[in-house]
């Protein structure tokens, strides 16, 4: 159970992470969301699907 939750806060980090460059463009909080996105590939059970999700276009 205690991996779930772990998983998920990590997806929310991710999300959060992304939405904030996406809107500010901030090369910083995109250095930052690379770095969540390779520790959370460490982490066995994240799906690809829900980091294929963050992907969207820069408007």
């Amino acid at each position: 159970m205690l991996v779930l939750k772990i998983e998920r806060w990590g997806f929310i980090m991710l999300d959060f992470t992304w939405k904030v460059f996406s809107q500010t463009g901030n090369i910083d909080t995109y250095l930052l969301f690379k770095e969540l996105e390779k520790d959370n590939h460490e982490i066995p059970g994240i799906q690809d699907e829900e980091l294929a999700s963050l992907d969207s276009p820069i408007s």
